[in-house]
């Protein structure tokens, strides 16, 4: 029987970009109501209700990055992307969201990781595929937000499924 969690489950959510030949790599936890933004040894606090304007800071200054979730993801005709795509690539974007429910050894964590690349005017969605390729497809802005509160929404269900199945 797996022991009774001491401590509230927490959602860990890692945003890694590039712009400008610079990586910066933010993790941020929920627990709750509250966060928690951890960059470089700096521990900034945000409400939760407050996540995608705390991660829309965190990322590149491109408009369809930032751009605000439109409500549910807008189909978009899947186009490829171009052979000298990946010169005019401005920007990198990786978020992966954790649901890892503490105290509950049984289950193991659950992880959603997704990739975007944008150029001066595109956004471009990149999914791996199980032969080790990558499948890389237009997106529109609102995908990130979108997908980050999808993702987010998700680990919440998965620590609720995993306390309610607790004896």
């Amino acid at each position: 029987m797996a022991p009774t969690p001491t401590t509230p489950p927490t959602i860990a959510v890692r945003v890694v970009t590039t712009y400008d030949d610079a990586t910066r790599r933010v993790d941020l936890q929920i627990t709750g109501t509250r966060g928690v933004a951890l960059e470089a040894g700096r521990a900034t606090p945000f409400d939760t209700e407050r996540l995608w304007p705390t991660v829309r800071e965190l990322l590149p200054p491109l408009g369809q990055l930032r751009a605000d979730p439109a409500g549910r993801l807008t189909p978009v005709e899947p186009r490829r992307p171009g052979p000298d795509w990946v010169e005019e690539c401005r920007a990198m974007v990786a978020i992966a969201t954790v649901a890892a429910p503490e105290g509950l050894e049984t289950e193991s964590p659950r992880v959603a990781l997704r990739t975007w690349f944008a150029t001066d005017d595109e956004l471009w969605s990149a999914t791996p595929r199980p032969d080790g390729s990558t499948d890389i497809r237009s997106a529109t802005p609102g995908d990130v937000a979108e997908l980050l509160v999808w993702d987010v929404t998700g680990a919440l269900d998965v620590l609720v499924r995993a306390r309610s199945e607790t004896p």
